[in-house]
């Protein structure tokens, strides 16, 4: 392949390589994708892609980290104007938000399931946390505020609750005699569980 002749610095090529590889993801999912289809969308070599992100496993992470970035920001400007407002059913809105998108589900999944380092996805979940107890601070008052193992609970239980509706909520939903396009059903969902997170971040015990 030709590579075209156009001046780029290296934070425009990853940046360019990264748009590719989001699109083309979007598109056929990451399995039907590779290096190469990357490459050749942005008109640069195998060996370019590959001196930025080595593998593709990698592209794929890196994509998923700054889809994961942009969710965090999504949650730190809902926090800082959600003072008076239900911090749980807050935090539950944005990942349903997220989780809403199947792209981004499969991407998470998929990289997940090829993880070659297990320290990255936790040092991303570690920010998130960052960013709900900051926000957390400007809702509350500093004795009300649950401490971060309590947060880290929350999100564990949020993140476990929501990727797992996402994920199943079709056929559990239409094996229940459900109709799965009914978005009534989701509104219960993220009510229930936003009550429950926000039982357990008040302190409370819930009832049995």
């Amino acid at each position: 392949m030709t590579e075209r002749r156009r001046r780029r610095t290296p934070e425009q090529a990853r940046e360019e390589i990264l748009d590719a590889a989001t699109e083309l993801i979007a598109q056929d999912g990451p399995d039907g994708v590779g290096l190469r289809r990357v490459a050749e969308a942005v008109g640069v070599s195998h060996g370019l892609v590959t001196h930025y992100f080595g593998t593709y496993a990698a592209l794929v992470r890196a994509v998923l980290q700054r889809e994961n970035e942009r969710q965090r920001e999504r949650i730190r400007a809902r926090m800082r104007a959600s003072q008076g407002v239900p911090y749980a059913d807050d935090m539950t809105r944005v990942l349903f938000e997220a989780v809403a998108d199947e792209r981004y589900v499969r991407l998470f999944a998929w990289s997940s399931l090829h993880a070659e380092d297990v320290s990255a996805p936790s040092q991303a979940l570690a920010e998130l946390v960052d960013a709900l107890e900051a926000g957390i601070r400007l809702v509350l008052p500093d004795p009300a505020r649950p401490d971060r193992a309590r947060i880290e609970a929350v999100v564990l239980l949020a993140l476990s609750a929501a990727y797992g509706y996402a994920l199943g909520r079709r056929s559990w939903l239409a094996g229940l005699g459900h109709d799965p396009a009914d978005p009534a059903h989701d509104a219960s969902f993220r009510a229930a569980l936003s009550s429950a997170l926000a039982t357990y971040l008040a302190g409370e015990t819930p009832p049995p």
